[in-house]
């Protein structure tokens, strides 16, 4: 066990030697480890910092606000006492210290679906990044008054459920190609739950369910979903939606459904 852990998909949670991180001043003291921990690959200057999370303040009074903070994170996290430190810190700059005994979903999640020596991940590791990844990116989280971190969580929220989206649909396909289909079924709903929008999500947890034996289900989802895509978007099934369909009314249809393109799912 990492002697700081930290756990930002899903609620944020934090925790030293398996305890519960608590003493924290404040949610911008949370953010700043969280941003620290992900953004660790350079160090960060203090200014960026403070108006990063004190926008609205003047310079010396967010820089005063960012010195509190940090004094607030190192007490928490027991910097000062953990060696290798999990901060370095200059009089310029901040950064989180990757050489440190810590543990970070977000990167351990990244780090999998990129696979090893930049091939394409095996079906085991895609299940221990999906298995990380228990919500979006900071669900739940929010640090109203400082738009600059809004949008950068936004914008890392948006790319780590692309990428878990990606991997749900390959996981599921991969399932669905050695005939596990109960497996390929499990991944499939909850892809479409991630991503209730996407068309090929749908027409993919539609055949799986036929595969299982479940055409009525599958049927009645694409009921479902086509007044879904009516009610939200005002738009009807794509043609490709509908020959799914059609295949599931046909009582004689093949096992295999129409096929679909990975190429759809962002």
């Amino acid at each position: 066990m990492a002697q700081l852990e930290i756990q930002l998909l899903g609620s944020f949670r934090a925790a030293r030697s398996g305890a519960p991180l608590t003493g924290f001043d404040s949610d911008k003291v949370r953010a700043l480890l969280a941003y620290l921990a992900v953004e660790s690959e350079r160090p960060h200057r203090r200014e960026r910092l403070a108006g990063l999370l004190w926008p609205e303040f003047t310079e010396r009074s967010a820089r005063t606000n960012l010195r509190r903070a940090l004094s607030n994170l190192r007490q928490v996290t027991g910097d000062r006492q953990a060696d290798p430190p999990f901060l370095i810190i200059s009089r310029q700059t901040i950064q989180f210290n990757q050489g440190s005994d810590y543990a970070l979903d977000v990167a351990s999640f990244c780090s999998l679906l990129a696979g090893s020596d930049g091939r394409t991940p095996e079906i085991a590791d895609l299940e221990e990044a999906l298995a990380r990844y228990q919500g979006d990116f900071l669900e739940g989280f929010s640090i109203p008054d400082s738009s600059p971190f809004e949008e950068w969580t936004l914008v890392t929220r948006e790319s780590l459920r692309s990428q878990a989206i990606r991997a749900l649909f390959h996981l599921a396909a991969a399932y669905e190609k050695q005939g596990a289909y109960e497996k390929a079924l499990q991944h499939a709903r909850r892809l479409v739950l991630l991503d209730p929008y996407q068309e090929t999500a749908h027409q993919q947890l539609m055949r799986l369910l036929a595969l299982c034996g479940q055409r009525n289900e599958a049927l009645a989802h694409y009921e479902q979903m086509a007044h879904m895509l009516d009610r939200e978007l005002g738009v009807a099934p794509s043609a490709q939606t509908q020959a799914v369909q059609q295949w599931l009314l046909a009582e004689d249809s093949p096992l295999q459904a129409p096929a679909m393109h990975l190429s759809l799912i962002h």
